[in-house]
């Protein structure tokens, strides 16, 4: 990656505390089922893991008070205080533990026994911790029978009074430790999926303003088409925004309109445009086929191309029902451009919109799409019509779009927002500069104040994986097979390429300062 690049992608990597703040809390609010999810899981799990393996234990307790014979209420307070803290030794000497055996006629104690003085006060509290409820009441009875004697040594002459005796224990305290585990076990689910929250922010880092876009870029916006929310049909999978089709949401058909306008006022004197984004998924058909909706509307003779050949969409926004030979079949000879041709009316009346649909899919696209025929083929289109739209792949996941650069006039970047890494954005948008695209301006599609994109109208979700499965490529894969039928010859104009780019940049930045005192 060249110099300017990595100054850019550090530019935009700078950390910021508020930031990363606003961001936490707009992934979070996408994530949160998740978080509840892991935590309800881990909880599940730790209740689990307690309930299986729990051995029930029994407590005996009892509260007594202690007095020296002949002594005063200091001396009691005194010597029960030093009678809890000289416990643990006397029962690691072994010798009250011998006693108690004795008493008991065991060879060792069946239990664990701990005292606590309660302070301020002539008070000890004896606890016996044992797996047998009568066995627990017994050693704590021998304990308070004979630990005066063998702390009289120590302490002197005492007396133990009980003041409140639990009794044979019946409450094995299996309900407390299960409470306590599932507790634990819903804080770590928590900690881990806000953790993963906070990863994902942090490796996640998207475009959802134009602000952002601009600042990123250096170029133009021509305006934001709004997310909405739609209703799928009965027995579909997808559902498409179509500004044909009654119902469509008016602040979306006047968003195009806007975007519209702005990108006609970008391509004066321009003919071919073409649509892309930087991966599958950011609705660039959608955009494409509403900008050529419009146009005709406006009383232009536009041509919409499904150039995006390995995932084509056009026909199934327009709700072809027929079967057309396509591009597909035109570049390979097998059909003739005008049998491929589709008029589009509006409720029934002529539109000047003619759709090129892309046919079947097609995996292998370089050879024939930097063809001569594919050059033909635009040029006829140009003679045809006002304006040729071109719907044409993903430019960061594919070189698909390359081969098309150099048949176009303009270019119109789709980028989705909250939805694309802003590396994938600025590759993608580099990627066409280097080659001298001419990029007129981007579109952010999807945007809105209440910011969720889950189910954003009728696309499909290609989180997580970034919709690189539906053009047959891994995330790496494309540069590996695809970029190597054209490597030699991007050399052969590398320097060339490097001087354009810097004058378009200043062109952008321009353009882009123009555009925003005449908003």
């Amino acid at each position: 990656m060249s110099e300017n690049t990595e100054k850019k992608n550090e530019e935009f990597e700078k950390f910021d505390v508020l930031s990363f703040a606003n961001d936490f809390l707009h992934r979070f609010r996408h994530l949160w089922l998740m978080v509840l999810i892991i935590t309800v899981l881990c909880a599940g799990l730790f209740y689990y893991r307690t309930s299986t393996t729990y051995s029930p234990t029994y407590v005996a307790e009892a509260t007594v008070s202690v007095e020296i014979v002949n002594g005063g209420i200091y001396a009691n307070k005194n010597t029960a205080e030093q009678m809890g803290l000289i416990f643990p030794y006397i029962l690691t000497s072994g010798a009250l533990s011998d006693v108690i055996a004795e008493d008991l006629g065991t060879t060792n104690v069946p239990g664990t026994i701990k005292v606590s003085s309660i302070k301020g006060t002539n008070l000890l509290t004896i606890t016996v911790t044992s797996w047998n409820a009568d066995s627990a009441y017994n050693v704590l009875q021998s304990v308070l029978k004979n630990y005066p004697e063998v702390a009289q040594f120590v302490v002197g002459q005492t007396e133990l009074k009980i003041v409140d005796d639990s009794g044979i224990p019946t409450d094995t305290g299996r309900s407390s430790v299960i409470r306590g585990s599932i507790k634990k076990g819903a804080i770590i689910g928590f900690c881990i999926g806000i953790l993963i929250v906070v990863l994902n922010v942090a490796t996640f880092r998207t475009i959802r303003s134009e602000s952002e876009l601009r600042s990123l870029l250096n170029i133009p916006c021509l305006g934001t088409l709004p997310f909405y929310q739609k209703k799928q049909r009965r027995n579909s999978t997808r559902t498409e925004i179509n500004i044909l089709n009654d119902g469509e949401s008016s602040d979306y058909v006047e968003a195009v309109r806007l975007v519209r306008t702005r990108l006609e006022r970008q391509m004066e004197g321009k003919q071919v445009l073409m649509v892309t984004s930087s991966i599958s998924g950011e609705g660039k058909s959608t955009v494409a086929a509403n900008l050529a909706i419009s146009m005709a509307r406006k009383g232009k003779r536009v041509t919409l191309v499904d150039c995006d050949l390995r995932n084509p969409t056009i026909a199934q926004i327009f709700n072809l029902k027929e079967e057309y030979p396509g591009l597909v079949s035109i570049l390979r000879g097998q059909s003739e451009l005008k049998d491929s041709l589709v008029s589009v009316t509006d409720h029934g009346n002529p539109l000047g919109l003619t759709l090129l649909p892309g046919g079947q899919r097609e995996p292998r696209l370089v050879e024939i799409l930097s063809s001569e025929n594919m050059k033909n083929i635009i040029a006829t289109l140009r003679a045809e019509a006002d304006v040729v739209i071109l719907d044409t792949p993903p430019s960061a996941m594919l070189v698909d779009a390359m081969m098309l650069v150099k048949h176009v006039d303009a270019i119109a970047y789709v980028v989705m927002s909250d939805y694309a890494r802003r590396r994938y954005i600025f590759e993608g948008v580099e990627e066409l500069s280097t080659s001298g695209a001419p990029i007129v301006g981007c579109i952010l599609n999807g945007g809105s104040a209440h910011g969720g994109r889950y189910g954003y109208y009728g696309y499909y979700s290609y989180r997580g994986k970034y919709g690189y499965g539906s053009y047959g490529y891994g995330a790496k894969a494309y540069s590996a097979k695809a970029y190597g039928e054209e490597k030699s010859s991007r050399s052969e104009h590398s320097s060339s390429r490097s001087g354009h780019r810097s004058s378009h940049r200043s062109k952008s930045k321009s353009d882009s300062q123009s555009e925003s005192k005449s908003e």
